[in-house]
């Protein structure tokens, strides 16, 4: 882990322009700031400075260094203004305490995020690998250094109170952006490396992302790619706390917050699907009514899917199909599709592979107004990592081939 104690020597550095100034206004001694600018070097792999007697300039490796410091130091300064309003009769304090520029040891650190995902410090202890006592020494020691209560402590235990959750998202914003340094450092050394981290929403999990990670890690085998599949919320809570990326798939109905960024990248209609040899697969020219004799395996009520197909067929004046199975497991739909009569409405995205197998169907049915936009969110620009940029990008491309296959596939169902 970057020791983030080094920062602000660094920056003080950066501001000066020059090892005496810089030590001047840390009251440290020349060598102590040189060391720390050396750490840095030493941990990122660069040169930071064009040293010479009189000045020292940033190279381009310092400059990313520097820009990504200096949007970390922010979050953390909007978190000491937000703790500042919250108690006042502490600001002075807040205002010097080194926690907040991440002056603090690496372990505190760890063992903060292993406490707020683990809820027990037992079990924090544990993953990081200390004694109990020990973690909850380290975890006093933060609060006390930061100097107003983060912890609430009840007979059932210890948990992070609303103080304690607002700083914990800005220092996992401000950490996200010095890993952003990492990744950006040794791009301009000409390697794309680092992990990338996508929210892989249904819609997306099946072709579009495989593809674009297999495109993009061709080319770039050092990136890893890590997906995490879990509720809308859980995943934007997380692209807002940059442990995630971005997110990818069917883009969400309600509006986002704008420091969110939404990008469609294609429209899709659900289809009605059917294994082969289905009998209406063979049917001369079937309607929808002619589909409500059949079973269904859907969604349950109250998802998208499940709306939009009801508003389709109330436009008909038909009913709700006779749903036998209500599930949204991607394998067992499949399953049951192949293995029975039954129907289902769903994306061309979720079964791209059968579909071109031609072992699943499309009935040849139209369900008007059940589009779902399938697309990227995200935070910022600033807030993207070559990897992630390189990933996006990717996705954009297969998007844009999917579209263009769907517009084939149109133009050769016109009579």
């Amino acid at each position: 882990m970057l020791h983030t104690k080094h920062l602000r020597p660094f920056l003080a550095v950066v501001r000066h322009g020059n090892l005496a100034r810089a030590s001047e206004e840390l009251r440290r001694a020349q060598s102590a700031v040189s060391r720390s600018v050396q750490e840095l070097e030493g941990w990122f792999g660069v040169a930071l400075f064009e040293r010479s007697a009189r000045q020292w300039l940033l190279t381009d490796f310092g400059q990313t260094l520097h820009r990504r410091t200096e949007l970390a130091f922010t979050e953390l300064q909007q978190a000491c203004d937000a703790l500042c309003e919250r108690y006042p009769e502490s600001a002075q304090r807040l205002r010097t305490a080194p926690f907040f520029s991440l002056a603090v040891h690496e372990r505190r650190l760890e063992l903060l995020f292993a406490f707020t995902e683990r809820k027990h410090i037992s079990t924090a202890a544990a993953a990081v690998g200390v004694s109990q006592p020990a973690a909850s020494m380290a975890l006093y020691d933060l609060e006390a250094s930061v100097g107003v209560p983060l912890f609430d402590r009840a007979h059932a235990g210890v948990a992070l109170n609303d103080s304690g959750e607002l700083l914990l998202a800005h220092v996992k914003r401000a950490l996200a952006q010095l890993r952003l340094a990492g990744t950006e450092i040794s791009a301009l050394k000409g390697v794309i490396e680092g992990q990338v981290v996508v929210g892989a929403l249904p819609f997306s999990r099946p072709y579009v992302l495989p593809v674009a990670v297999g495109r993009v890690l061709a080319q770039h085998p050092r990136l890893q790619v890590r997906t995490l599949e879990a509720p809308m919320d859980t995943l934007v809570a997380g692209l807002r706390l940059g442990d995630v990326d971005f997110l990818v798939g069917a883009l969400p109905v309600e509006p986002l917050e704008s420091a969110l960024v939404v990008e469609q990248l294609m429209r899709e209609p659900m289809v009605v699907l059917a294994r082969r040899d289905h009998p209406l697969a063979t049917a001369a020219a079937p309607d929808l009514a002619d589909l409500m004799e059949s079973a269904w395996v859907l969604p349950r009520q109250g998802t998208p899917t499940r709306e939009a197909l009801g508003a389709c067929l109330a436009q008909h004046g038909l009913p709700e199909p006779q749903v036998a199975v209500e599930s949204s497991d991607i394998s067992l739909i499949r399953g049951l599709l192949l293995e029975t009569d039954m129907l289902s409405a769903a994306s061309r995205q979720l079964f791209p592979h059968e579909l071109r197998a031609g072992i699943l169907v499309e009935l040849p049915v139209v369900l008007a107004g059940t589009e779902r936009s399938m697309g990227i969110l995200r935070r910022t620009q600033e807030h993207s990592s070559p990897g992630a940029q390189l990933l996006i990008e990717a996705i954009r491309r297969v998007c844009r081939d999917e579209s263009g296959a769907k517009d084939q596939r149109s133009a050769a169902a016109r009579p």
